[in-house]
């Protein structure tokens, strides 16, 4: 299983449409400042970031794939610029063991207690890295666990070098 995730387009949706058909059997998120209507890239699933006006959006989601169990946000409202811990938390009251979210515009992809934190960076306004992001995980479930490829891809889908990491999750617990 793929998983497309994008983060912080301010606007811009040139990008949405090959990334999305370059991983067409992906699920795809974007987790906020998409900052343009929905309905324009509906693959996505949303959350909304402290740049959206689109109240309809959640700040928050939580969605199940597989042996996942995925906590989304953008990330403000837990002050990710400044420290982690509020998302950490959040996410343990979730029983996620996968989190995604953006607001910071820098790569990320770090295991901690069993929860994976990425962010895809941005695929308009990078920061720390040379050029505009997005994340695609490969997912393959495996004897109790979960293995998941991390890569971080320029907007025309090529692999950045040095990147690619390679986690192994516990399955998500389920209520």
């Amino acid at each position: 299983m793929k998983v497309i995730v994008v983060s912080d387009t301010h606007g811009s949706v040139e990008h949405l449409p090959g990334i999305l058909e370059r991983h067409s059997h992906a699920a795809a998120f974007h987790c906020g400042d998409f900052c343009y209507p929905r309905e324009q890239a509906p693959e996505f699933t949303y959350v909304r970031g402290n740049c959206d006006s689109d109240m309809d959006a959640p700040e928050e989601k939580v969605t199940e794939l597989g042996a996942l169990r995925i906590f989304q946000t953008h990330g403000h409202t837990y002050g990710v610029k400044q420290s982690a811990m509020r998302l950490r938390y959040r996410a343990m009251e979730e029983q996620a063991n996968l989190v995604l979210f953006g607001h910071t515009h820098e790569i990320t992809a770090i295991q901690e207690d069993g929860i994976l934190y990425v962010n895809p960076g941005s695929l308009l306004l990078p920061r720390s890295y040379f050029l505009p992001t997005y994340a695609l995980l490969t997912i393959e479930e495996r004897g109790g666990g979960v293995q998941v490829e991390v890569s971080f891809r320029s907007p025309e889908g090529k692999k950045q070098p040095k990147l690619e990491r390679t986690f192994i999750l516990p399955s998500a617990v389920r209520n």
